[in-house]
């Protein structure tokens, strides 16, 4: 007697339609704008790449 078939779901997410890459670009411009002005207004500061580096993963040698 053959074992009964499974059926196996992808790993792979499927591609997103049109509609989700659209809103999902206008959340991401959203985004970088308010940053972006609150930047140019002082309420927010950019830190150097090698301090955020090395508060993440240490000092380099």
């Amino acid at each position: 007697m053959a074992a009964p078939r499974r059926r196996v779901r992808s790993l792979v997410e499927p591609e997103p339609g049109e509609n989700e890459l659209a809103e999902s670009e206008a959340a991401w411009e959203e985004e970088v704008l308010r940053i972006a002005k609150e930047h140019e207004e002082g309420r927010a500061e950019s830190i150097p790449w090698e301090q955020v580096r090395a508060q993440m993963f240490g000092e380099r040698s």
